[in-house]
């Protein structure tokens, strides 16, 4: 029986298990992790937020490059279009040859007069140039002011462009987008003087149907709903395959619905 006993007690030992680490000895390892962690942590946010700040002021940049170039292309599919709708096709002139006349009192014969050659005044070539390109910068800059939100600015830019250059090129738009602009500062009076120009004396501007889309749209702000039937029946009539003619058919049949609803009441 002691022997029984005895045989337990040495298996008992033998199957305790060595005793583990204590976590006062694992405690300043298992901090430092944590520390590294949250410095690594701290560096991947900063990293990010940097990153976030450069990819917003390339969007930026992109935004304004877009936009200037934008202008840019409108300004030339306008002056692209105005010229085909102005072009012309002009006869050269013919030349005739030099005929050597007989002189009534001489026995030689003697040539006409020739004139001679013409002078093409360079200067003057030069300076419509110029003008011209000096009314692009200033029609684009307040084209910019405009689409950037900048009314006041681009209003006084457009004004100062029809000062300076009242039968430019670019005269038609600069009136349209003064009404825009006035529009946008709740100047309605002016902005129905602007579209109303466009509309009574640019017919062949690629303005002119947003412009007569524009002055129904305001005569119907202002209650006058006979006015904006006559100006979207005129933005149909001139301008029957446009899509801003859709636009005022669709307008068209909201008006007559809502004056059958009023005479139903």
């Amino acid at each position: 029986m002691a022997v029984l006993l005895l045989c337990s007690a040495l298996f008992s030992g033998c199957a305790k298990e060595a005793p583990g680490p204590r976590w006062a000895d694992d405690k300043e390892s298992v901090a430092d992790s944590i520390r590294a962690l949250s410095k690594a942590q701290e560096i991947a946010e900063s990293t990010v937020q940097i990153e976030h700040i450069k990819l917003n002021k390339q969007l930026k940049d992109l935004e304004t490059v877009n936009r200037t170039q934008q202008a840019q292309i409108d300004a030339l599919t306008a002056r692209i279009e105005k010229l085909h709708r102005k072009r012309k096709v002009v006869s050269k002139p013919e030349v005739k040859e030099s005929v050597a006349v007989t002189a009534q009192h001489r026995t030689t014969p003697v040539k006409a007069p020739e004139l001679p050659p013409i002078q093409v005044k360079r200067a003057a070539v030069v300076d419509r140039a110029a003008h011209a390109e000096a009314e692009k910068n200033a029609y684009t800059a307040a084209y910019l002011a405009l689409k950037s939100g900048r009314f006041d600015e681009a209003s006084k830019g457009f004004n100062e462009q029809l000062d300076a250059y009242p039968q430019g090129e670019y005269a038609d738009q600069a009136w349209y987008w003064l009404g825009e602009a006035r529009l946008a500062q709740q100047a309605l009076e002016n902005a129905h003087n602007a579209f109303k120009y466009v509309a009574d004396h640019y017919p062949e501007s690629v303005k002119h149907a947003s412009a007569l889309l524009k002055l129904g749209q305001l005569s119907e702000m202002e209650g006058k709903n006979g006015v904006a039937v006559e100006y979207y029946n005129r933005l149909i009539k001139e301008h029957p395959e446009s899509s801003l003619a859709e636009q005022a058919r669709e307008a068209l049949v909201d008006l007559q619905l809502g004056s059958s609803v009023e005479n139903q009441q």
